[in-house]
């Protein structure tokens, strides 16, 4: 690199580079852009490395493992640098003003989001303060404490980009006493900003395009004079302590609204407070408040409309048919209200839905028999009243990763997977009244991680089949957002014609049971989460042995059957189990010492069988259960049960492998 004396630029973003900086680069003295972000560079950066780089005006290292101390005195003679990011590089310490040095380049451009700062650069604000022309500022989870800076708006009155998402600061945001026309992208999100948003904030930025400031601790109205903001296309202020009703302005005036969330707020009155459609609406959230009324009955005329998310509200009436109209939507989240009547036939219009949430309702009929096609990923139509039965389609459909229709009045025999590639994960038909055996299809659902069959009418012996079904952990199709928290930071010539994306993608929820109590699982916690359900049915005969070879299992339940046999030895291989549970059945037998073993396990429970012998060794986590987990067993001895085990107590290890230790003596 060092003979390349008249190089320009040099952009090896986005590679797979390692090591450290190398010093060649300061004999680059004719560069002018340096690219290397995303990449894995590790080390520190050497103090003198820019020094001589004279004519540098852009340096991007960001996205890589730098670590150590860095002063921004090394860039005091670049007079001609306007864009900098160090961004995530979350082991480096960065010195904003060491040594008090006066700069000589005026920035335009400084991201250090995911970065470590010396001192609080908000209230001490010597370099910062001095760059009057910077347009971009991105401090994002950067740790930095205190009240909005009074001077940063006075200061930089050029800024179109300021991030502060992430930190500590505190107090009421002040707006400057005079209208700024510059800004248009703000981000206040997750911090601890108090008391009401400013009503005359409309009027303080009236360009503002993007306004993120979720999750704090905001209080009272939504001023009407957002309405102002005439380009406004993001705003973002979910997660305060907001009430009243959604000013009839902001629906009105802001006609490039482009996404809208509200969610987790005290916000009432009827959904939109008014009539209008919105034609660039494409997302709407206004989950998790007190909206009241029904859904309005021109939803066709938001065209551009993918997410809409009402969930926990208290809405009412029937779901409208010009729902199926919306054809661009692709995740629609009714979970919670009040809603009654049939599913529309009409939801089988829209061809790009995704993620579909109907539960906790009060739905009746059957379910729909027209997805089959679709790109639906996950379907929620829990806590219902639907009735018929489960169509085959529905685990049929290319693209189903989740399936939830428990708590519903569904009959008939399970439904039965056709064909090869499937791709359900995530598959829920709890408390139903669903009868028959399991049927031996289903254990061609090899991407399955969480089977739920709980309170039903099921008979039948378990399918040995089973046992060949991984039950593995995979990377959910459900957890690639198509929205994430988009703050993308292109070339400084390219910047301002990208408008930073600020609302993330929902949270889809499931419910199960596990290790005794309710839990809602957000899909990516369930990721993690690995489990079968059986409990509260018919089931007969003996408990698979093959069962014992899904060593990713983590939550095993098959209590409240008619199970005979003994306990499988092969349940020692269940190295990832942490609830266990096959209490109230029929089982005989002694209890395998072998299950101690077990690192993992929290719940364990094999009360009301009729096994008989020692209890396996009170040691390693089976000394943290009590006689709750073994009571119901007239044969059972030992700790910690009240009756001891002695010799005359049948053995806990099996007579086959005593032999075996006499026949190797």
């Amino acid at each position: 690199l060092s003979r390349l004396q008249n190089l320009r630029e040099l952009d090896l973003s986005d590679n797979q580079l390692n090591g450290s900086l190398p010093l060649s680069l300061q004999k680059l003295v004719s560069l002018q852009n340096l690219y290397l972000s995303s990449n894995n560079m590790k080390g520190n950066i050497p103090p003198r490395i820019f020094e001589g780089l004279v004519s540098l005006g852009s340096l991007d290292l960001s996205g890589n493992l730098l670590d150590g101390h860095f002063s921004f005195s090394s860039f005091r003679n670049l007079s001609k640098l306007e864009f900098i990011n160090l961004s995530g590089n979350e082991e480096l310490f960065i010195h904003l003003d060491s040594g008090k040095f006066v700069p000589s380049f005026q920035l335009r451009y400084l991201i250090l989001s995911h970065c470590n700062l010396d001192a609080n650069p908000l209230t001490t604000p010597a370099l910062l303060a001095s760059q009057y022309r910077l347009r971009v500022l991105d401090l994002s989870h950067g740790n930095l404490r205190g009240n909005f800076p009074q001077w940063l708006f006075k200061n930089l009155t050029r800024l179109k980009v300021l991030n502060l998402r992430n930190n500590s600061i505190m107090g009421a945001f002040q707006l400057p006493k005079h209208p700024n026309m510059s800004i248009y992208a703000l981000d206040l999100s997750m911090n601890l900003l108090s008391g009401p948003i400013p009503t005359d904030i409309g009027t303080t930025f009236p360009h503002m395009a993007s306004l993120n400031m979720s999750s704090n601790y905001l209080t009272g109205n939504i001023p009407s004079l957002l309405g102002n903001m005439s380009d406004l296309s993001h705003l973002d202020l979910s997660n305060n302590f907001l009430y009243g009703e959604v000013p009839n302005r902001l629906m009105i005036d802001c006609t490039e609204l482009h996404a809208l969330k509200l969610s987790n707020n005290n916000l009432h009155g009827k959904i939109f407070g008014t009539n209008y459609g919105h034609a660039s609406l494409s997302c709407i959230s206004l989950d998790g408040n007190k909206f009241t009324g029904t859904l309005p009955s021109n939803l066709s005329e938001y065209l551009q409309l993918e997410i809409l998310d009402v969930h926990d509200n208290q809405l009412s009436g029937i779901i409208p048919e010009s729902i199926g109209n919306v054809y661009d939507l692709t995740y629609l989240s009714l979970e919670g209200n009040h809603f009654h009547g049939p599913i529309p036939d009409h939801l089988c219009n829209l061809t790009m839905l995704q993620v579909l949430d109907l539960s906790r309702n009060n739905l009746s009929g059957s379910l729909p028999h027209c997805f089959q096609s679709s790109k639906l990923a996950y379907v929620k139509f829990a806590g219902n009243s639907l009735t018929g039965t489960i169509p085959n389609s529905y685990l049929n459909i290319s693209h189903l990763a989740a399936l939830d229709v428990s708590n519903n009045q569904l009959s008939g025999k399970l439904p039965r997977p056709i064909g090869g590639q499937i791709s359900l994960e995530i598959l829920i038909l709890s408390e139903n009244s669903l009868e028959g055996p399991i049927p031996t299809e289903l254990c061609k659902l090899q991407s399955l991680h969480i089977l739920d069959l709980s309170q039903n009418n099921l008979s039948g012996s378990i399918p040995s089949c089973i046992g060949k079904m991984h039950f593995r952990k995979p990377n959910s199709a459900l957890t690639d957002s198509p929205y994430g928290e988009i703050f993308v930071y292109p070339s400084p010539g390219e910047f301002l014609d990208a408008l930073a994306e600020v609302y993330i993608y929902e949270i889809i929820v499931v419910d199960l049971i596990s290790k005794g109590n309710l839990y809602a699982y957000r899909t990516d916690h369930l990721v993690l989460m690995s489990a079968m359900d059986l409990s509260a049915n018919k089931l007969t005969g003996n408990i698979p042995p093959d069962i014992g070879n899904l060593d990713e299992l983590v939550q095993l339940n098959l209590s409240h059957n008619q199970l005979t046999g003994p306990i499988p030895e092969t349940f020692s291989k269940l190295n990832q189990i942490e609830s266990f549970d096959i209490s109230h059945n029929q089982l005989s037998g002694v209890i395998p010492w072998q299950l101690t073993q077990l690192q993992f396990l929290e719940v364990f429970s094999v009360a009301y069988n009729y096994l008989s012998g020692c209890t396996p060794d009170f040691k390693y986590q089976f000394a943290t259960f009590n006689m709750s987990s073994y009571e119901g067993n007239m044969g059972l001895h030992g700790l910690p049960l009240e009756k001891s085990c002695t010799s005359d107590s049948s053995p806990t290890m099996p007579a086959k492998v005593e032999e075996n230790q006499d026949d190797s003596s």
